[in-house]
């Protein structure tokens, strides 16, 4: 074989391996993305939860909100959100209802 015909092919050759290891480097980027995600819906759901059982349904709310856009979570975080609808909703009334009794007291 002639030089040009070996220094082409060493240079394509070359050339296939330094793009496949840009997949490779992709690729792990990608999954490290996916795994932060992962991560961050979790503490998320996490948060929400004891925000929840703490009472505190605005902050539940607001920490919630982005999971119901994934599509990892979202099922769990709908069902928790309606959770947190719920029991705002029933304390709203509570407050609500007491309200009128210390009206009617007066």
């Amino acid at each position: 074989m002639k030089k040009t015909t070996i220094i082409l092919l060493l240079v394509c050759a070359l050339s296939l391996l330094a793009v496949a290891g840009c997949d490779v480097s992709a690729s792990r980027h990608q999954t490290a993305e996916l795994r932060f995600e992962r991560t961050m819906d979790r503490a998320r759901m996490d948060a929400a939860r004891r925000s929840l059982a703490a009472g505190r349904y605005t902050y539940a709310r607001k920490v919630l909100e982005p999971c119901l856009n994934s599509p990892r979570q979202h099922d769990e975080a709908e069902h928790l959100m309606t959770k947190i609808e719920t029991a705002n909703h029933l304390y709203a009334q509570l407050n609500a209802y007491r309200d009128d009794s210390k009206e009617e007291a007066y």
